[in-house]
């Protein structure tokens, strides 16, 4: 009888990763079969292949292979110019399960994850550095960080932005306006991030210079190191997503603005076959029962689409 193999069971046999098979089979290189939405390789094609395309094997393997940070810019240059998406955005449990489930769609492609904030994932795809990149900013403001760029945002989820305070909130921080008092101390997150676009964005709007808020200059880097600086009472406040402070029993949380979650792209991109993955993996239901069950996420919008 003639043997199936899973993409998994191919990748442990030929020591590479398995989206270096799946990287494969796109290529024409590894011959596969469908059985139902599942992809499997028969003992003959995985014959077939090993003895035609052995030189093939060690060439794709070269670029896919578990690889040291000095040469992350290989391994980046190869996928912006090969058959594989490089997608930006600070780490998520929705960006990672879509990552995941990239590698195992039938239509899915090999994928780089660039861990950047949103104002740097947007420039690096404004320069065509990245293929996509998460976004957490209203759609009306990424014209101007994409100029002459025709862009499709498809919402990943909605989220609250607001105040980490000391459990009860013994400061009674409720507005922007309580960061000026002189005994209040910001944990502030570093340039580009969503939490500081949006602080900027309503101090501006109120009016208010930086430098009244104590705290401001130092910078963090995530939104789970500011929420700790609370804890730990190195801060009194600090300005990020919902979903931290729900994750950390002492801390509340005061909301001040919903946002989307976006994943943002050229629109000409949307019918390309890695990038439909992406949107179909978006729009399943398991996609938004992993939302469900991340606290301060919200699924009413997931999967719609967006043209900027």
């Amino acid at each position: 009888m003639n043997k199936l193999y899973t993409a998994q069971e191919v990748a442990d046999r030929l020591k590479i990763k398995k989206t270096t098979v799946y990287e494969l089979i796109k290529r024409g290189e590894l011959e596969s079969s469908k059985i139902g939405k599942q992809l499997r390789i028969s003992e003959e094609q995985l014959s077939r292949y090993l003895h035609e395309g052995s030189s093939s094997q060690q060439d794709i393997s070269s670029h896919f292979s578990d690889v040291p940070p000095e040469s992350s810019l290989l391994k980046r240059d190869y996928l912006l110019y090969s058959n594989g998406l490089i997608i930006s955005g600070q780490a998520s449990s929705a960006l990672e399960y879509l990552i995941r489930q990239m590698a195992v769609h039938p239509s899915g492609l090999p994928v780089l994850h660039s861990h950047l904030n949103t104002y740097n994932g947007l420039y690096s795809l404004y320069f065509k550095k990245v293929h996509a990149t998460t976004a957490g900013i209203l759609p009306e403001q990424i014209e101007m960080l994409l100029p002459g760029t025709s862009a499709a945002a498809v919402i990943l989820y909605e989220y609250d932005l607001g105040f980490y305070v000391q459990k009860g909130n013994p400061r009674k921080i409720l507005s922007i306006c309580d960061l000026t008092h002189p005994d209040i101390i910001l944990a502030n997150r570093e340039k580009g991030s969503t939490g500081r676009m949006y602080l900027d964005i309503l101090l501006k709007e109120a009016q208010i210079s930086p430098n009244k808020i104590k705290g401001y200059q130092k910078e963090h880097v995530s939104d789970l190191s500011t929420a700790n600086a609370v804890i730990n009472g190195q801060a009194d406040t600090a300005f990020g997503a919902g979903s931290i402070a729900f994750q950390l029993t002492d801390l509340d949380f005061v909301p001040i603005k919903k946002i989307p979650m976006l994943l943002v792209m050229e629109r000409d991109s949307m019918e390309k076959p890695g990038f439909a993955a992406l949107t179909e993996i978006v729009r399943s239901r398991e996609f938004k029962t992993v939302l469900d069950l991340q606290l301060g996420c919200n699924s009413d919008r997931t999967g719609e689409i967006i043209y900027i």
